[in-house]
């Protein structure tokens, strides 16, 4: 029983760990057709606040190598898909993994 226990422990944090790692790793990074489809994402769900094209308006410029709470591609993720105090509203379930992503991928075609 402790072995099935031990087991059963083990399957859960690798499970976990997979999981984690698809969520730091983009899998869209460079892809043209998911940069299209994050510039359409984008321009029906951020482009109010960011602005067309991601210049900035009421909300940071993304545009900008340099992002407030950090600048790897799972920082973009982690803003866009839990928000940020001040405004940023969460948009994990309304978007999902694979439209976060594809708008994290557009926003890396966009910076200078």
């Amino acid at each position: 029983m402790k072995k099935l226990f031990t087991l059963i422990i083990c399957f859960t944090i690798f499970s976990f760990t997979i999981v984690s790692a698809q969520q730091t790793k983009n899998p869209y990074a460079g892809n043209q057709q998911a940069i299209k489809e994050g510039a359409e994402i984008f321009k029906k769900n951020c482009e109010a606040c960011h602005g067309p094209g991601g210049k900035g308006d009421i909300c940071p410029d993304l545009t900008k190598k340099n992002k407030k709470y950090g600048n790897s591609d799972s920082d973009l993720f982690a803003t866009i898909s839990k928000g940020r105090p001040g405004g940023m509203p969460n948009w994990d379930t309304s978007l999902g993994t694979d439209r976060i992503w594809k708008v994290v991928t557009y926003i890396r075609s966009i910076e200078k």
